[in-house]
């Protein structure tokens, strides 16, 4: 019977190097992103970023609506993935890194299909759904404390068969850490369980970076 490998540093630089096909426009927006400094950590993965362009496009989802932007990596995956006329709206609580967001979308003839809204991610979400807005796909990565919320609010704003993913689901390995007891890492684990044991839903949660739940409303 297969069983997960162990992840160690020697398997993750392969999975980096080979696990990502290089781009230019994304390698620039890493580069300019980790010159931030600390907060460059708040950007996804590249190999995440593949995925979800990957999963927009075999979804065939024309509407997605992303939580936490940052510099907009994720949205710039997800824009690619998007047919023509599909449209991602991509909410965050401050406007400090939109300029480089939209340096890169406009390089890369995205930003028609990209409507950014800066607000609450839980008053934002709860003001689609008061407008019966519907989105094919979520992606969550935000602040964890309000993780169970915006779950909540996007089984609200997918229909039957919407795809809700949620990223550092893991988070850096201290799910399974019992020495921490931190409001993020607690709030992640009761997630975890939470969708575990929803029947609202289908799941899998994958290792892949800091841990992406996958999620198919029923």
């Amino acid at each position: 019977m297969s069983t997960q490998i162990e992840i160690d540093e020697d398997l993750i630089k392969y999975l980096q190097n080979l696990g990502y096909r290089k781009d230019k426009v994304v390698d620039d927006l890493e580069r300019e992103t980790k010159a931030l400094g600390s907060v460059a950590q708040m950007q996804i993965a590249k190999e995440q970023g593949q995925f979800l362009e990957i999963i927009v496009k075999t979804s065939k989802a024309k509407s997605c609506l992303e939580i936490g932007r940052f510099t907009g990596l994720s949205t710039l995956y997800m824009a690619r993935g998007l047919p023509s006329d599909g449209r991602i709206v991509t909410v965050d609580n401050s406007e400090e890194f939109l300029p480089l967001a939209q340096k890169y979308w406009d390089e890369d003839g995205l930003t028609s299909k990209i409507e950014s809204i800066i607000g609450t991610g839980t008053d934002v979400m709860q003001s689609l759904i008061d407008r019966q807005h519907t989105f094919d796909l979520i992606f969550i990565d935000a602040d964890k404390n309000n993780y169970p919320n915006y779950y909540e609010l996007s089984l609200s704003l997918v229909p039957s068969n919407g795809i809700i993913i949620i990223d550092n689901m893991l988070w850096h390995g201290d799910v399974v850490d019992k020495k921490k007891t931190d409001s993020q890492t607690n709030t992640i684990r009761d997630l975890n369980l939470k969708i575990n044991q929803d029947d609202r839903v289908e799941f899998s949660l994958l290792p892949l970076s800091d841990g992406l739940s996958f999620v198919r409303k029923k």
